[in-house]
């Protein structure tokens, strides 16, 4: 029986001193996590910074991407407007244009006697007299025609060029409707 108290005792010694060692253990262990978080906790972050530039990076990729969109949407306006403005002038002009052409239809023509000739050419816009009265004959649409004609012989001859000295010979080689 002594030898199993003894034995008893002696387990219980051991007990006790292994636990001793486990919570020196332990406290070790506690002491080295302190000691290791204060060190992590003091040393600088460098985190902080790159978040801080980061941000700042964003901020001026959307400044940049709303100045591009307010560019385009200027340029698009600028566009639309000067296509408006050409549109404005260019009905100004078929304006004032018409205007002309009423006006010179409204002034009387220098009359002339129908039968003669002038020496001189007739310019290439002349204005049609108009009929008094209102009244559209066959005999009148006869003479517009021959008249119409008649412009057209003299701003055919007025356009057409002579052939020059150099193409004569080709010009003998063709025909009247221009093949060989």
């Amino acid at each position: 029986m002594n030898r199993e108290l003894k034995k008893a005792g002696e387990s219980f010694q051991t007990d006790m001193e292994q636990d001793l060692q486990l919570e020196q253990a332990l406290k070790h262990f506690k002491a080295s996590m302190d000691a290791w978080s204060d060190h992590a906790m003091s040393r600088p972050r460098t985190a902080a910074k790159l978040a801080v530039r980061h941000s700042w990076r964003m901020v001026a990729a959307w400044a940049l991407g709303c100045v591009v969109v307010m560019g385009s949407l200027a340029g698009a306006a600028r566009e639309i407007y000067q296509r408006q403005e050409m549109a404005r002038i260019a009905a100004q002009k078929a304006a004032e244009q018409r205007a002309a052409a009423a006006r010179a239809t409204a002034q009387p023509t220098s009359a002339q006697p129908g039968g003669t000739t002038s020496d001189k050419k007739t310019p290439a816009a002349t204005v049609r007299k108009v009929s008094g009265g209102g009244q559209d004959s066959v005999g009148a649409q006869d003479s517009a025609r021959g008249e119409d004609d008649a412009l057209l012989a003299t701003v055919d001859t007025d356009v057409s060029r002579g052939v020059p000295a150099a193409m004569e010979p080709l010009a003998q080689l063709m025909d009247d409707n221009g093949t060989e």
